[in-house]
């Protein structure tokens, strides 16, 4: 089972996020987490505010991915046919969000609740265990800065004049959501 714990943000958890974090992604078959599978996980340390390390894999989670999702992604059936199984594929993610999954390290994503309950459901059915407190850069967003004309995370980056070369794949996403969340904490909206 996987406990997950939104954190309430202030002044110690501000504290954490400014020394290390890990910004989390996933791309999906579709917007169901009971009927849908994770199809590739993209994760990125930051340690004071520079992104230190990273985690990217596709999975062949043995699903098919509709056109939509592949035009939406570019992430296609052949591309993941010789990809790690979710078996080894969340092998090597437990791996690198070890401290993350202990609790020990703070975790963000971007309406994070999506992300989050795709990741709960997988490792349920995986049998696999941990506990993530995390942060949601969109509501964090929608708290600390007011321009944008909406809070989806290509909208907040372009504000925020962050360069997102990959929009729609996991560890790009993570990247740009690190990003965000340091502009958050150190104050910096313009």
């Amino acid at each position: 089972m996987l406990e997950l714990i939104k954190v309430k943000y202030d002044q110690d958890i501000k504290k954490q996020l400014e020394k290390r974090f890990i910004a989390f992604d996933v791309e999906t078959t579709g917007l169901n987490p009971k009927e849908e599978r994770i199809i590739e996980l993209g994760a990125v340390l930051f340690e004071n505010g520079q992104a230190v390390q990273k985690f990217n894999t596709l999975v062949n989670a043995e699903v098919e991915v509709s056109e939509f999702i592949s035009n939406l992604t570019h992430i296609t059936n052949e591309m993941l046919e010789n990809q790690p199984r979710e078996e080894k594929a969340y092998k090597m993610f437990q791996e690198f969000m070890k401290e993350a999954l202990q609790g020990e390290v703070l975790v963000c994503a971007h309406n994070a609740q999506f992300d989050m309950s795709f990741l709960k459901k997988t490792f349920d059915r995986l049998q696999l265990t941990g506990k993530i407190c995390y942060v949601d850069t969109l509501q964090l967003s929608r708290k600390y800065i007011h321009g944008p004309y909406n809070y989806k995370q290509g909208t907040i980056a372009h504000y925020l004049h962050i360069k997102n070369e990959n929009a729609h794949r996991a560890y790009d996403d993570a990247y740009v959501c690190g990003q965000i969340l340091n502009h958050i904490v150190k104050g910096s909206f313009q």
